[in-house]
């Protein structure tokens, strides 16, 4: 199981929550609240964990008569619908007029979360910010979260792996801080090109992620394979 879930868990260690904010964060150009850069990780991994466990035991009461309802032949037509939702999403979103972001609001919201007169309401308010957003694209998570329920182990060793994948999931962002705090200056160039890469790629990420994501659950249902059986003659 560790096999499935430390790779999905990595794919979710280059999303907004938990690299780009961070890295945004750790630029700040002033009187950084260092302890405020964890305490924003330790929520976003706490939330989702939480977020979790409650979807793994929701998933342990549907499982069975919606796994019945999915393969029956509007279930399986269903999902293909959805599949090509995904994919016609992405197209849309990879396609749409970037806009520039607005710069003055995300400074305030730093300063709010890590700066000179950042609160402890401001991490909290920045971190489920990000989650709320991130809750339409965490198919990562969402495909441990089926993995876990569906592999027969005991509900307390399915929480033990959800906490691990949580941790997994803010690691490289939590030693780029440390290696932040201790030498500053080491660190700085690293970081401005990561949130370069980052801004410069975060749209077409997104879209291929929607549109990959809609492939796998279109090409998994019997009406897929009845198409390309049509098509291919």
């Amino acid at each position: 199981m560790l096999g499935r879930i430390i790779p999905l868990a990595l794919m979710d260690t280059l999303s907004v929550s938990t690299l780009a904010i961070p890295v945004w964060f750790l630029l700040t150009p002033r009187a950084l609240r260092m302890a405020n850069v964890f305490g924003y990780l330790l929520i976003v991994a706490v939330g989702y964990l939480a977020l979790g466990l409650l979807m793994l035991s929701a998933l342990s009461a549907v499982r069975e008569p919606l796994g019945s309802a999915l393969d029956s032949p509007a279930g399986d037509m269903a999902t293909a619908g959805g599949g090509v939702v995904l994919i016609l999403i992405g197209v849309w979103y990879g396609l749409l007029r970037r806009e520039k972001a607005g710069e003055g609001r995300f400074t305030q919201w730093r300063e709010s979360a890590v700066g000179a007169s950042a609160t402890a309401r401001g991490v909290v308010a920045v971190a489920l910010m990000a989650i709320a957003l991130e809750i339409v694209t965490m198919f990562p998570y969402l495909a441990a979260i089926d993995d876990l329920g569906g592999s027969g182990l005991p509900w307390l060793a399915q929480a033990a792996m959800l906490a691990l994948y949580c941790l997994v999931m803010i690691a490289p962002a939590g030693l780029i801080a440390l290696g932040r705090l201790v030498s500053r200056r080491a660190v700085q160039p690293a970081l401005r090109r990561i949130d370069h890469w980052l801004r410069a790629n975060a749209r077409e990420n997104t879209a291929w992620l929607f549109a990959l994501v809609g492939f796998l659950v279109l090409s998994g249902t019997t009406a897929y394979e009845k198409a390309m059986d049509h098509l291919t003659g």
